[in-house]
């Protein structure tokens, strides 16, 4: 009779083991389940310079194509690895709403 007490608690606590273990499992899915892993560009500096010129560092670990859409117009340019430094002729105003389109993201900026 002592046997089977001994073999029941040996199979309660293995069961139990195994639940522990499967509701680990799903917890750690369950916290990793909405992160995005990608790589993104970085815009380190955006400046409005005299004359309607604007500057603009970019930051990027893979090289890409971005659009640059400013309310007067449209340029587009290549980012290599690395950071890089541009010059765009916005023309006269005070205020642009400027929107940086990378393949995989897009970025939004105001400058004065």
């Amino acid at each position: 009779m002592q046997t089977l007490d001994l073999l029941s608690q040996v199979l309660f606590v293995a069961l139990m083991a195994m639940l522990l273990y499967v509701l680990y499992k799903r917890f750690v899915r369950m916290l990793t389940r909405d992160r995005l892993h990608g790589v993104y560009a970085q815009i380190t500096s955006c400046a409005l310079a005299e004359n309607g010129r604007l500057l603009v560092a970019v930051e990027s670990a893979e090289e890409s194509a971005c659009t640059l859409k400013w309310n007067g117009g449209e340029e587009t340019f290549d980012c290599p690895k690395g950071r890089k430094e541009y010059v765009f002729e916005l023309g006269k105003g005070d205020a642009f709403e400027l929107e940086f389109n990378f393949p995989n993201q897009v970025i939004r900026r105001r400058v004065r």
